[in-house]
């Protein structure tokens, strides 16, 4: 029995498309396959069924989509801040199966434990400021030696406190 193509959604899977919402730290969704291959089908009509619900919900996500007509195995690729990303071969899988590997990109990495199973959310190391490394002073507070230098008005002085990037150390 064959469905048309105003086929629409199973109730279970339509509703995990419509709840997919993407960490603060996933940038962009590429999505590539070749035209009518039998291994990349799971992930053409995951393109034509989901992803016009999974991208309404999320504006803020890039989305690229790239289809060869060059045999090539189709992939899926989460990119992340700070050039971090994941990639899933879908050969063979079904829509479902496409859909439930977005979903795990869209919390950051792997449902499974483990080391190097989710992306780290941690910045590197030059872009944190830690907590011991201003013990004692403020590291954007400079003592000039003519006291009387005063900040300018419109001018919001940072403080190591108010740094976007303070991170508490546990040691």
């Amino acid at each position: 029995m064959s469905i048309g193509a105003n086929a629409v959604m199973s109730v279970q899977n339509g509703f995990t498309a419509k709840i997919i919402r993407f960490v603060p730290h996933f940038v962009a969704l590429r999505l590539s396959w070749t035209h009518n291959d039998l291994k990349a089908e799971g992930l053409e009509k995951f393109v034509e069924e989901y992803l016009p619900v999974i991208r309404e919900n999320n504006p803020q996500i890039k989305y690229f989509l790239q289809r060869s007509y060059t045999t090539c195995d189709p992939f899926v690729v989460g990119e992340y801040n700070w050039l971090r990303h994941r990639k899933k071969r879908v050969n063979w899988k079904s829509k479902e199966q496409v859909l439930s590997m977005v979903e795990e990109m869209s919390i950051g990495g792997d449902y499974r434990e483990g080391y190097k199973r989710g992306v780290n959310r941690r910045l590197p190391r030059g872009q944190e400021l830690w907590d011991t490394e201003t013990m004692g002073h403020d590291v954007f507070q400079v003592s000039s030696k003519w006291k009387a230098d005063v900040p300018e008005e419109d001018e919001i002085p940072i403080t190591a406190k108010t740094h976007p990037h303070f991170t508490y150390r546990k040691y």
